[in-house]
């Protein structure tokens, strides 16, 4: 279906980025502790989370298919709004996260689980062992795990407590 906004809601996030969804709700909570901090996120799709950008932030997106980029660049408007400065890295999101040694997150997203396609590569202990390092002190690890096929809480849940992490739903 297709959304017309108004020139006063482009930029919204919309569907289930929206403010009142699951993700909208995790941002609206972790925004004070993100100020002045870095966002990472997996997953470009068109941009959409970058709508949660604060001036005083910085975001770096990790995209495998840089048609992705493209498209998000090309044919829709989020990144172009955006109210922070961002990149994206391109290649695949454990190797270049892996080469980004000085990343420090205040939070990072793991968005690059809606697809039919699961990328379990980024669901393994030792990519978890990865996203902590590149978490600051005090930083949140987030995955997004909406899917259609596969119900990824469980996995996530298993892998924190083998971690000695706590997960929140």
């Amino acid at each position: 279906s297709l959304e017309l906004l108004s020139n006063k809601d482009r930029g919204a996030p919309l569907a289930y980025y929206a403010s009142t969804g699951p993700i909208g709700r995790a941002m609206t909570a972790l925004t004070p502790m993100l100020e002045g901090r870095t966002v990472g996120v997996v997953g470009l799709g068109v941009g959409m989370l970058v709508a949660y950008a604060h001036p005083s932030q910085r975001w770096t997106f990790y995209e495998l298919d840089p048609a992705v980029e493209h498209v998000a660049r090309r044919h829709f408007t989020w990144l172009r709004d955006a109210r922070a400065p961002w990149s994206v890295v391109t290649g695949d999101a454990r190797r270049t996260l892996a080469r980004d040694t000085t990343a420090r997150h205040g939070l990072l997203v793991l968005d690059a689980f809606s697809s039919d396609s699961i990328p379990v590569h980024l669901l393994t202990r030792e990519a978890l062992d990865l996203y902590r390092r590149r978490i600051d002190e005090h930083g949140v690890i987030a995955f997004h795990v909406t899917n259609r096929h596969v119900a990824l809480d469980g996995v996530i849940a298993a892998l924190a407590r083998d971690a000695g992490m706590v997960a929140v739903r």
